[in-house]
């Protein structure tokens, strides 16, 4: 209906059970009188008209077919073990007790960022971990 495109291979069937298919040009020659006629195709909704009602040419109307959201979860497991890497050696650095004052490291953005995401990554493992 939308793009007035013919459409091959939809079943053309008559209330007395005969049954053609349409060709490429979305033909379907119906020689026997017929009270009803039903259109069915697999992307295109069904539809059924009397005699009466049809007509030379029948559009169809598509299907919108919506999946649901899907989720993947799933480890990684070279993920985990960098991940882990990096966290062991960011242990075996030296830490400073006491207070300490870096004006560079105050104004780093970078640094400021990576240790929210290792952080976060740290957060996500350890949750892992407890499943």
């Amino acid at each position: 209906m939308e793009t007035h495109i013919p459409i091959a291979g939809v079943s053309v069937k008559t209330d007395s059970a005969h049954a053609v298919m349409t060709d490429i040009n979305g033909i379907a020659n119906i020689a026997e009188r017929f009270d009803s006629i039903s259109f069915n195709h697999m992307k295109y909704l069904s539809d059924k008209v009397t005699f009466e009602e049809m007509k030379d040419t029948m559009f169809l109307v598509p299907k919108n077919l919506m999946l649901p959201d899907v989720v993947i979860t799933g480890l990684n497991p070279d993920l985990k073990k960098a991940l882990k890497k990096n966290h062991e050696r960011m242990l075996q650095q030296p830490t400073w007790k006491g207070l300490t004052f870096d004006f560079a490291n105050m104004i780093d953005r970078r640094a400021r960022r990576d240790r929210k995401h290792y952080k976060k990554a740290k957060k996500i493992l350890e949750e892992w971990d407890a499943k």
